[in-house]
């Protein structure tokens, strides 16, 4: 488990490229423990501080299709496949 959150933090890190004041926002829709695992690596890894929200899948989707002009939602890590492909669409 330690390998996983360790290799998404460090490919999460690998893609961003923010300001030292920056903050993430991630809303996990899983239980939300792991997610808070592999926050707590990134942060640790980066110095990048991470926002983390959890909500159920359908209420995700929601959240991102009403901010889609406007997005505030970075990463969207776990839940069920249909919402992300019609967040895909």
């Amino acid at each position: 488990m330690k390998r996983l959150v360790f290799g998404v933090a460090s490919a999460i890190g690998a893609l961003v490229v923010m300001p030292a004041q920056a903050q993430l926002n991630m809303i996990c829709s899983m239980q939300v423990e792991p997610c808070q695992g592999m926050v707590n690596a990134f942060e640790k890894q980066t110095g990048i501080k991470v926002s983390l929200t959890n909500k159920s899948s359908g209420e995700t989707f929601a959240q991102i299709n009403a901010e889609k002009e406007n997005p505030k939602t970075d990463i969207w890590f776990a839940g069920t496949g249909d919402p992300h492909l019609q967040a895909a669409d």
